[in-house]
């Protein structure tokens, strides 16, 4: 007998500053894009083009509802953001327990444990610190233009280290490692402040997760998602982070849209 063909699900994961959309079929992810915007008259015209391409009344939701205008909210399936991360970080990277850690606006830090899901920690240092800063400081507005600068700088020449006090280590860290971000300025280049911006955040990000991780016992299983993990100078920033603290992060395929990817999964495997 013929399996039946099942209709993709699209999710829809409404943050502070983007909304993502993943199309899932069969619990295989499909197709992903994604808008700069949280309107919802914005969010609506773009779900559409997904529904017209991929022919699917499926819906499902996570994130911020605030607002939801009738005519979708009739439609979907809402989701908590939470379990959507813990579901969708730990799918992806084909993981039973781990910490995954959401890095959008801000980033959130949950637990995922054979499908429960707990929220461990997080910070507001994210991608709206990148981006703000990256306007203040260096006039950028586009974090692609910010990475690139980045790669070709050093955040050592703005901040200060263990070596600027005279000494060669202290304690488990190396020279180099920081002690004060932007606490000894001695570049005016923007590909430094561009490296020190970044460094700031991953740094911030990678400690904090390298603590929840292994006070849950999964030191070696930190899955990073969300839009700043795709940063290669944030993934640099983290893989040093993660040496000093005797932690691994992993960055699984299409981690962008790792949340909406969670929701679906979540419907699907409940509906």
């Amino acid at each position: 007998m013929q399996k039946p063909v099942i209709a993709p699900v699209i999710a829809i994961d409404r943050g502070a500053s983007f909304t993502d959309f993943a199309v899932v079929q069969d619990e295989q992810f499909i197709d992903h894009t994604s808008i700069e915007t949280r309107s919802w008259k914005d969010i609506l015209v773009a779900l559409s083009r997904v529904q017209n391409k991929h022919k699917t009344d499926q819906l499902v939701f996570t994130g911020a509802a605030s607002q939801m205008p009738a005519k979708i909210q009739k439609q979907i399936v809402e989701i908590p953001e939470i379990e959507a991360i813990g579901l969708g970080g730990a799918t992806l990277a084909k993981y039973e327990t781990c910490l995954v850690v959401s890095m959008g606006t801000g980033t959130a830090m949950v637990h995922f444990d054979k499908n429960k899901v707990s929220h461990v920690g997080g910070t507001g240092v994210g991608g709206g610190t990148i981006k703000g800063l990256a306007a203040l400081i260096c006039n950028i507005d586009d974090p692609a233009v910010l990475e690139k600068q980045a790669l070709s700088g050093k955040a050592t020449h703005l901040n200060m280290t263990i070596g600027d006090l005279g000494l060669d280590d202290l304690s488990f860290l190396p020279a180099d490692a920081t002690v004060g971000n932007f606490a000894n300025i001695k570049s005016d280049r923007i590909e430094d402040k561009a490296a020190a911006i970044l460094s700031l955040v991953a740094e911030t990000i990678g400690i904090i997760a390298s603590l929840c991780a292994r006070a849950i016992n999964c030191q070696d299983r930190i899955v990073a998602v969300g839009k700043v993990s795709t940063n290669q100078h944030i993934r640099h920033t983290l893989e040093r982070v993660g040496s000093l603290y005797q932690t691994r992060f992993i960055y699984p395929e299409h981690p962008e849209c790792a949340t909406a990817f969670g929701a679906a999964i979540r419907h699907l495997k409940d509906p």
